[in-house]
């Protein structure tokens, strides 16, 4: 009988072994030079779709004060034939809204919208917007209608902020063509690349 409980033991600790391991090793990503403590590299954002315009990579630049007004980062793109507009921004957040420097999207292209001044604007926040909030964002377009996103608040990702972003002015930037355009955020039109 002594035999059969000496071997209970021996079997517990033969199991336990390699799962105490598995821990141990699982804890050395958590020191100071490890991966998680690098700045994120990511932003969230969020997306939607209305008719023929699609939107991505969607968020209000924050954090943002009471009464003052965020920037919306934003990508539209239209798969239509026919050219529409942005012809409004609101939320239930602010008191109105701006919409970009170049509300025009044409048939089957896109804009980006970076914060360099140009971007749709939330304008009369009723309240402050702290980072990882997020904001109800009705975009209005006139062809296609009006479609509602629930935008997270967040800082610029590298790239985003255009170097007037604090004075809320528009600034210069490069069209893919490489012509300048002094009031307006890149537009980029898709292309259908050759293959073979």
């Amino acid at each position: 009988m002594s035999r059969h409980l000496g071997a209970r033991p021996a079997a517990i600790a033969a199991l336990l072994v390699p799962a105490l391991a598995a821990v141990a090793l699982s804890g050395c990503a958590a020191g100071t030079d490890a991966l998680t403590s690098h700045a994120r590299t990511t932003t969230n954002t969020v997306s939607g779709a209305v008719g023929t315009i699609t939107l991505r990579n969607i968020y209000v630049v924050g954090p943002a004060t009471k009464g003052g007004s965020a920037q919306i980062i934003s990508a539209f793109f239209n798969g239509g034939a026919a050219d529409d507009s942005i012809i409004g921004v609101s939320s239930p957040l602010a008191a109105g809204g701006q919409v970009p420097t170049r509300s025009a999207l044409t048939a089957g292209g896109g804009t980006i919208y970076i914060a360099n001044g140009s971007a749709p604007s939330l304008t009369g926040l009723k309240q402050n917007l702290l980072l990882g909030a997020t904001v109800p964002v009705t975009f209005t377009f006139a062809k296609a209608g009006s479609v509602t996103v629930l935008a997270p608040v967040d800082t610029p990702a590298a790239g985003a902020a255009g170097p007037s972003s604090a004075s809320g002015s528009p600034t210069a930037s490069a069209t893919p063509s490489g012509s300048a355009s002094p009031s307006a955020s890149p537009s980029v039109t898709p292309r259908p690349t050759a293959t073979g």
